[in-house]
C-alpha cells in the first residue's frame, strides 16, 4: 500500500510541476510602488493591519511631499486599480518605461500626458527613496508568501482541468499579483494593453482582506475566483487561433449580434467577433463550473452572463458540457469546435433576405 502511495506520488510530481512553471506568485515590484504612492496621497484604502503595513508606513510616510505623491492627490478620477500601471515598468531596478499606445482608461480619465508624467515621477520616486533596498530586503518574505498561496491554487488543479479540457497545448501562464497593502478586493490585469512585452501573462491581483489583523503578524493571503480568471482569460488564448481558422463561417452568423443590448456595451463590446468569442469562453467556464464546483456555483455562473446579456451561454453550456465534456467522441477542442459553429447555425438560422 505504502509502495502504490508513493508511486502515485511519483506520477503526479511531473504534472504538479508543469502547473508551477506556469504559475508566478509574488509581490510585483511595480504594482507596490504605485500602491504605495496612491496610499501616500490619501487616493487608497486604508490597508489592514500587518507587520509589513507597519514597516511600509515607517519607511515611506517621510516621502509624503515627494511629486509623484503630489501629483497622485491632483488627479479627479483615482481608483484602486490605477496600480497596474506598474506594468508599464520593467528591467528593475533600472527602470524602462513603456507608454501604452492604446486608449486606456487612465488616459480617458487623467489625460495621456498627466498619465505618463505620473508614471515617471512614480520611477523617480522609486529612485529617490531606494525602493530597491526596501523591496530587496523583504524578498525572502514576499518570496515565502507567493510559495504558500500557490501551493493552494495548484491544490485547486485549475490549470489541469483547463488543459484537460482543450487537449491540446497553448502558451498560457498566469501571474498572480500578491499585494498586501490591497485591503479592498481582486481583479484581472489586461498586461497587453499597458505593455505588449507581458502580453503573453494572464494576471490576477489579489490582497491581505484581514481586518482584524496584528501590527505586529505577517499577511495571509487568499484567492478568490481565481478558477475564474484561469478558465476564462486561459481560454481566449486556447481558443484564439480557432477563431482565426473559422473566420469566415463566424463572420457569416454576425446577424446573432445582439449589439444593442446593454450588457454589450456595458462590456464594449463592438463586434460580433468579439461577442462570439466572448460568449464562447464563458460557455466554456460554465461547463468547467459544471463538471468541477457546485451545482449552486454552476447555475449563478449562467446566471450572470444572462445577465451580462451572453445571451448564447445558456444553450452553449449544456451543449459543450453533453457533445464534449463528458463525451470520448472528439480528440480534442480544436476536432470539437466546427459542430459549435453548425449548432449555432442550425439552432439560429439566417432570415431568408426578401
Amino acid at each position: 500500500m505504502k509502495r502504490s502511495i508513493i508511486a502515485s506520488l511519483l506520477f503526479l510530481l511531473p504534472l504538479f510541476a508543469v502547473c508551477q512553471e506556469k504559475l508566478t506568485v509574488t509581490v510585483h515590484p511595480g504594482v507596490e510602488l504605485f500602491t504605495i504612492v496612491q496610499i501616500l496621497a490619501d487616493q487608497y484604502p486604508k490597508p489592514n493591519p500587518s507587520a509589513y503595513t507597519t514597516e511600509v508606513m515607517a519607511y515611506f510616510e517621510k516621502y509624503k511631499d515627494h511629486p509623484a505623491v503630489k501629483k497622485a492627490a491632483s488627479f479627479k478620477q483615482v481608483y484602486t486599480d490605477m496600480v497596474e500601471l506598474g506594468w508599464c515598468m520593467s528591467d528593475f531596478p533600472n527602470i524602462k518605461i513603456h507608454e501604452p499606445d492604446s486608449d486606456i482608461n487612465w488616459y480617458k480619465f487623467n489625460g495621456k500626458e498627466n498619465t505618463l508624467e505620473y508614471i515617471k515621477l512614480c520611477r523617480d520616486f522609486f529612485n529617490d527613496t531606494k525602493f530597491w533596498d526596501f523591496y530587496q530586503q523583504h524578498i525572502p518574505r514576499y518570496t515565502k508568501w507567493g510559495n504558500e498561496l500557490k501551493l493552494k491554487v495548484d491544490s485547486g488543479q485549475y490549470i489541469k482541468n483547463l488543459e484537460d479540457f482543450y487537449k491540446y497545448k497553448a502558451d498560457a501562464k498566469w501571474y498572480i499579483c500578491i499585494d498586501p497593502l490591497n485591503s479592498w478586493g481582486s481583479h484581472a490585469i489586461m498586461t497587453k494593453t499597458l505593455n505588449p512585452q507581458f502580453s503573453d501573462l494572464l494576471v490576477y491581483n489579489t490582497g491581505y482582506f484581514n481586518r482584524n489583523g496584528k501590527a505586529d503578524a505577517d499577511p495571509v493571503f487568499e484567492f478568490r475566483d481565481f478558477e475564474n480568471l484561469v478558465w476564462h482569460e486561459g481560454s481566449h488564448v486556447y481558443i484564439n487561433a480557432l477563431i482565426s481558422k473559422y473566420q469566415k463561417q463566424i463572420d457569416e452568423m454576425e446577424y446573432l449580434f445582439n449589439k444593442d443590448d446593454d450588457g454589450m456595451k456595458r462590456n464594449n463590446i463592438g463586434t460580433w467577433r468579439y461577442c462570439f468569442d466572448e460568449n464562447m469562453v464563458r460557455s466554456i467556464t460554465a461547463a468547467l463550473y459544471k463538471k468541477y464546483r457546485t451545482e449552486r456555483l454552476y447555475k449563478r455562473q449562467i446566471a450572470k452572463e444572462i445577465l451580462s446579456d451572453f445571451i448564447y451561454v445558456d444553450e452553449l453550456t449544456p451543449f459543450i458540457y453533453t457533445n464534449y465534456l463528458n463525451s470520448n467522441k472528439y480528440k480534442d477542442f480544436a476536432d470539437f469546435f466546427p459542430q459549435v459553429l453548425k449548432f449555432l447555425k442550425e439552432k439560429h438560422p439566417a432570415k431568408p433576405v426578401r
